[in-house]
């Protein structure tokens, strides 16, 4: 599935000055900071769309290369990144989450495993993918039908709330994934007014 760079709504729903994706190649430092979070070969486009996001966040290619970002700070960069990367697969925290959520679903998979099962959520029928690549073990895991939101719901999960609204902000209107967001996780059972991150901190 396509990426792109992060959208307007998002931008709008963590408050971030946006500045277009540049022209010019990256530096040796930006380089070195796409590197960190991804572990395959990107496209130009991919590269500037990756580097547009972090710069609209107010993140240095230095914070990432030092390994500086706070945990609100990395969720919000790996959320820029998965926007922008087509194989989500070769985003090494995007594995580290998903291997993360499968082992609280009772399923302990290798990184090869994980990386199969990502790939395998674009398939037709992405059950029957994702089980073949576990092999002969019977996992019962559940995935929603979006890995960049199921990530957000993740985060949130585990009381990130600027993650929350950032679901809130970008998921489909009436979705589950909207009221997951809108409800912080379900730690605000009415829904956050004006949001998360401003009533729950």
């Amino acid at each position: 599935m396509a990426r792109r760079c992060v959208t307007i709504a998002v931008i709008s729903a963590i408050g971030l000055v946006g500045s277009a994706c540049g022209d010019d190649p990256p530096t040796a430092e930006e380089l070195a900071a796409i590197d960190a979070l991804v572990e395959t070969e990107l496209t130009v486009e991919e590269q500037r769309c990756i580097l547009d996001g972090i710069t609209r966040l107010g993140i240095t290619a230095a914070q990432i290369v030092a390994g500086e970002l706070t945990a609100d700070q990395d969720g919000e960069v790996l959320s820029a990144t998965l926007e922008c990367v087509e194989d989500l697969a070769t985003v090494e925290s995007f594995v580290d989450s998903f291997i993360a959520g499968a082992a609280q679903e009772g399923a302990e998979l290798t990184r090869d495993e994980a990386r199969c099962a990502i790939r395998a959520l674009d398939a037709d029928e992405p059950g029957d993918a994702i089980r073949a690549c576990l092999g002969e073990r019977v996992v019962d895991l559940t995935f929603g039908d979006d890995p960049v939101l199921d990530l957000l719901v993740e985060q949130c999960r585990r009381g990130n709330n600027q993650a929350c609204d950032e679901l809130h902000a970008t998921s489909p209107i009436g979705s589950e994934y909207e009221t997951y967001g809108r409800t912080c996780g379900g730690r605000a059972p009415a829904g956050a007014s004006p949001s998360c991150f401003d009533q729950l901190g």
